[in-house]
């Protein structure tokens, strides 16, 4: 996984263009096998490709001799991409300036400054030939009420004090960690279904008598 931490290389890949060409490119493709498919010139492919090799999305795996020329095949180098939240500077969210944290905008900015610090961690890390030590984990659970989940993550954060009073120490050699632990409900419906229930609550809405709010005299 690569992550994107310089804004060129992000303006390089938001083209609709270049993000369709960095899907198709899992496996090793060039402009002249790219052009029937996507109806485009390999000349305009190529413009396109380079910027891309040139931002580091893609890398040469062969050339090959093609009538006259050499066709260069590339393939993307990474499985998948991640933009770092610090890109957007003092633009990014902060958890500490959230006023609910029961919140989803809590639960994001919490996932936004956990990337960030992990992004950075990791350059520093490779930088010294070192490897960053984390945990993650991750799991489902069902719950049959609103009462069993609040039951659940009242019963979870006692849990967490108590290990965390346990091994928590303040020696000077000691090495600090953050740990993070959230919840939110699973993904279960598909776009098309999500889009249907926003369509069906709007007509539902639109239905209703509309309450008069102006004041009586």
């Amino acid at each position: 996984m690569q992550v994107l931490t310089d804004a060129s290389q992000l303006a390089a890949a938001l083209s609709p263009l270049r993000m369709r060409l960095l899907r198709e490119m899992q496996a090793p493709q060039s402009a002249t096998t790219l052009s029937p498919r996507l109806g485009l010139s390999r000349q305009t492919l190529n413009y396109h490709l380079r910027e891309l090799e040139r931002e580091g999305f893609l890398e040469v795996v062969e050339e090959r001799p093609r009538r006259g020329c050499v066709e260069r095949m590339l393939k993307v180098t990474s499985r998948a991409f991640v933009v770092s939240p610090a890109l957007l500077g003092t633009l990014s969210d902060d958890p500490d300036q959230a006023r609910d944290r029961f919140s989803n905008a809590f639960l994001l900015a919490t996932a936004t400054r956990l990337i960030r610090d992990v992004v950075v961690l990791g350059q520093r890390a490779n930088a010294v030939e070192q490897r960053l030590a984390t945990f993650t984990m991750d799991t489902e659970v069902g719950f049959e009420s609103p009462a069993a989940y609040r039951a659940f993550t009242e019963e979870l954060a006692a849990a967490v004090t108590t290990i965390a009073a346990k091994y928590d120490s303040s020696a000077s050699k000691s090495r600090r960690f953050r740990v993070v632990l959230g919840s939110h409900p699973a993904v279960i419906k598909s776009e098309a279904e999500a889009a249907a229930e926003v369509s069906a609550h709007r007509k539902t809405r639109g239905s209703k008598p509309r309450r008069n709010s102006a004041r009586r005299p």
